[in-house]
């Protein structure tokens, strides 16, 4: 469990992941880019939940409407990831995307991985 925790704290920066340290895991086991889409879609899948629920039964209060519609805007309603896809291939999505674009490699991960998605899964149009 100790060799586990001094593996992670030493890949892990005091700040939030950026692109250089996830294009850092791209060329190796790719374990930290994995985990780290794993964990952004889990949390994107639970503030997506929660700005519909928030959006359906909020008081029609103009200002609580308003708030809660930028909130959903924030975390991308409009993002349809395909059912069976799986960390590891938007992980390697990711890499590619990095790879390709040095440039913007000090983004940090939640913007990367932000532009990635709504680039890669947009919904389609109705």
């Amino acid at each position: 469990m100790a060799t586990l925790l001094a593996t992670v704290s030493a890949k892990i920066p005091a700040g939030f992941s950026s692109g250089d340290l996830l294009h850092s895991d791209c060329g190796g086991s790719r374990q930290f880019v994995v985990g780290y889409v794993a964990g952004w879609l889990d949390k994107w899948n639970r503030d997506e939940y929660l700005a519909r629920r928030i959006f359906t039964e909020v008081v029609p209060v103009p200002k609580a409407m308003v708030n809660s519609a930028y909130f959903a805007n924030s975390v991308g309603v409009n993002v349809c990831v395909p059912i069976g896809t799986t960390a590891e291939a938007i992980g390697n999505t990711l890499c590619t995307f990095l790879e390709e674009n040095p440039g913007i490699r000090e983004a940090t991960g939640d913007e990367l991985m932000t532009t990635l998605i709504a680039y890669k899964y947009r919904c389609p149009v109705p």
